[in-house]
């Protein structure tokens, strides 16, 4: 873990309070969306972020800087490791940059919030029956739960070729059939360092510490909306190390093949209020 001891360099404005609900995540060329992805999270509960920048422009600095000044956005400069072999693709049980960006989060931030959501810019966490994340998690007992598996769903191309103007909430609205994947909420209290924990997915949790994770079939109440490949311009500028990631105008085709087959316009209820925060976002 000593590449982590870079991340010092990049002074933030103190956490005012323990948070209740945060978010850990990962970024790289993410700047046209990530004000919308902070502002959507706010205004379904989440109170504090921890972003690891792997774009390191002062344009992204810029962008945050008022999120970081009033202490919402912890911001941890992450290109330390480009170049190296943590910035490649991974076999299974490899490390990568994002592995241990969670790694830091979960040893640095495990004391400064009470649930920890591992998430990425193109992934929003969706109330499904309510209009606030906070509501479904009060439901379980923080001595009891040391994690949710939430289930995850992913949105397909909606028929743009090019970038949409509107919002990616408002913009993508067509999704696959059935729930492929999950994302964790870690209860902070069973959470490990997740110094050996390798996966953008599941966090690590205390051995024999007790505390039962809810399961992805246990859920209601809330899930992950994936807008993974968003529009095919999007799409091949964006940056990816995955090997399942679309390169070509064919593969991109071929990835959206089963992922724009159900109509899904639940994130519309959002988007009033979310556009009235991104053009008068209140730190």
């Amino acid at each position: 873990m000593a590449h982590q001891q870079k991340t010092a360099s990049f002074a933030n404005f103190p956490i005012a309070m323990k948070s209740r609900l945060a978010i850990a995540a990962i970024f790289k060329h993410e700047n046209d969306y990530l004000q919308e992805w902070i502002e959507f999270h706010r205004l379904v509960g989440f109170d504090h972020f921890f972003l690891y920048d792997n774009d390191g422009s002062e344009e992204t600095r810029a962008l945050l800087q008022g999120y970081t000044e009033s202490g919402l956005v912890t911001l941890h400069p992450w290109t330390h490791l480009d170049n190296t072999r943590h910035d490649s693709v991974t076999r299974f049980g490899g490390r990568d940059k994002n592995h241990m960006a969670f790694g830091h989060a979960a040893t640095h931030h495990r004391d400064d919030c009470d649930w920890l959501m591992k998430v990425d810019i193109d992934e929003f966490v969706m109330p499904t029956d309510s209009e606030s994340v906070r509501s479904v998690i009060d439901r379980y007992d923080r001595d009891e739960i040391k994690g949710l598996q939430l289930p995850r769903v992913n949105f397909g191309d909606g028929g743009h070729r090019d970038k949409p103007e509107g919002l990616v909430v408002e913009s993508y609205t067509r999704r696959e059939q059935e729930i492929s994947d999950h994302k964790d909420l870690a209860n902070t209290r069973f959470l490990s360092d997740n110094r050996f924990k390798n996966s953008a997915h599941s966090w690590g949790y205390r051995f024999l510490g007790g505390g039962r994770k809810v399961s992805l079939g246990e859920i209601e109440g809330l899930r992950i909306n994936h807008y993974y490949t968003k529009s095919l311009e999007e799409c091949l500028l964006r940056q990816n190390m995955m090997l399942t990631r679309p390169k070509t105008e064919d593969e991109f085709i071929e990835q959206n093949r089963h992922l724009n087959e159900v109509v899904d316009e639940s994130m519309l209820r959002f988007v009033p209020e979310l556009k009235k925060r991104i053009d008068h976002p209140s730190y």
